[in-house]
């Protein structure tokens, strides 16, 4: 079979699905962000919205009210009564989900282009006018607590919102996204409807259209139905989050819980923000190059060779104001102090030593890949585009790539050095009552 080593030179979007089917950026003059690809070959549309109302936008004493809201949504408004817009996209063959993060929450959908009409105008007309009705807020309630619950019995997650609250203290990257263990008592409709009404405005929000709709056909159904009035006057921040500043120290938190057989160990440390996007992408191949298959160094290391552990994994995650790059492990509990040593020295060796050429091109052959892949569905391409758009970086979208295999050993170096210390970084660690 023939084999290409550097797959990123023949596919590159910008120049392939960019040059025959463009990507539009429109600004409304209401200050709502459209965004559209016409692809004709397929015969659906994915609606992708993104507003700028994560975790990070929340009032600190209400964590969980974007989770919340996120619900809310589709519980309809004055016009639209509650599972409405559900039994529509049923009908039709369509789906509709939401998620919220740290620093936006978004809602997409995905339906026949010939259907998509009246699933447009529901899905705008629920994001602008929700109603949160008191009957349904306080029965929604009852689901959140299911899905927080269902969270803090998992203890890989618990593991990772610990970590977290290390790296970032006093900070609303530090709590969960779903919210505390308990919704604060005091939570009501009305703070529900004031978040909604502060921050679900036009100017705040990027609708993405990817799939077998014109452009001409796009931009009328949205001015059809986002013809919204801008927000009026300024608005006064519902919370202002402190600086993020790099741990001095290592931060470390030990945790026992009963029912489980393997301990976990995740290692975490700051990493750059938006700003500094392509530090991040450099993140990307340090994650690889470290836990990316059989043969990546702590894969080899500790599971390979030594036989300490049963799985590693590391990633980074990039967030507006400073990302959190991971390193997780699930081993037996006797091994949790030699194994973090051994990261530590191999963290330490990251940043003395160059990486050989032959490695790097391995990683950034992964790591294109796999991009490649994530992008090949009209949902995956909205999910991107809405990514960058709210972040304010839709040009780099199809850039990835190539910016990946720029990348040279001396950037990587330089990265662990500013941000991965093998003396400071935040550590928690889960293992068994009984052990």
């Amino acid at each position: 079979m023939w084999f290409d080593p550097n797959p990123a030179k023949h596919w590159q979007p910008a120049q392939t699905l960019g040059a025959a089917h463009p990507v539009h950026q429109t600004r409304l003059e209401n200050g709502l962000t459209v965004v559209h690809q016409y692809l004709p070959f397929t015969p659906v549309v994915t609606v992708d919205i993104w507003v700028n109302a994560g975790v990070t936008q929340e009032p600190n004493t209400i964590p969980g009210l974007a989770h919340v809201l996120e619900h809310m949504i589709f519980k309809g408004t004055e016009t639209i009564s509650p599972q409405e817009f559900d039994r529509l996209l049923e009908r039709q063959g369509g789906m509709v989900n939401a998620s919220t993060g740290y620093d936006y929450a978004h809602f997409y959908m995905v339906t026949l282009a010939d259907q998509l009409g009246p699933c447009f105008a529901h899905l705008a007309e629920l994001l602008i006018h929700a109603a949160v009705p008191e009957t349904e807020f306080l029965q929604e309630q009852d689901i959140i607590r299911t899905e927080i619950d269902q969270a803090y019995d998992n203890p890989d997650w618990v593991v990772y919102q610990s970590v977290r609250q290390l790296i970032f203290p006093n900070h609303p990257y530090g709590r969960p996204v779903l919210g505390l263990a308990e919704l604060p008592p005091f939570l009501s409709a009305d703070h529900v409807r004031n978040f909604h009404h502060q921050l679900y405005q036009p100017e705040n929000m990027t609708i993405v259209l990817v799939g077998d709709l014109t452009h001409e056909q796009a931009m009328d159904l949205v001015h059809r139905h986002c013809d919204w009035p801008p927000a009026s006057g300024s608005r006064k921040p519902l919370s202002t989050p402190s600086p993020l500043t790099p741990l001095g120290q290592r931060c470390y938190h030990a945790m026992e819980t009963p029912g489980i057989d393997q301990a976990r160990l995740t290692m975490a440390w700051l990493g750059p923000g938006v700003t500094e996007k392509e530090q991040g992408y450099g993140f990307d191949l340090l994650s690889v190059l470290l836990t990316g298959g059989r043969t990546s160094r702590l894969v080899s290391d500790l599971l390979e060779q030594r036989g300490w552990i049963y799985d590693v994994h590391s990633e980074f995650f990039l967030q507006r104001e400073g990302g959190c790059f991971t390193i997780s492990v699930w081993l037996d509990p006797k091994y949790l102090e030699v194994a973090e040593t051994v990261i530590r020295e191999h963290m330490y060796q990251l940043g003395e030593t160059s990486i050989p050429e032959a490695e790097l091109h391995r990683c950034q052959q992964l790591v294109v890949n796999d991009f490649i892949f994530g992008t090949e569905m009209v949902n995956q391409l909205a999910g991107l585009y809405g990514y960058y758009s709210i972040l304010g970086e839709l040009g780099q979208a199809s850039a990835y790539p190539q910016l990946i295999q720029a990348l040279e050993p001396p950037t990587l170096q330089h990265l662990v050095h500013q941000y991965l210390s093998p003396s400071h970084y935040a550590i928690t660690t889960l293992q068994p009552c009984s052990y």
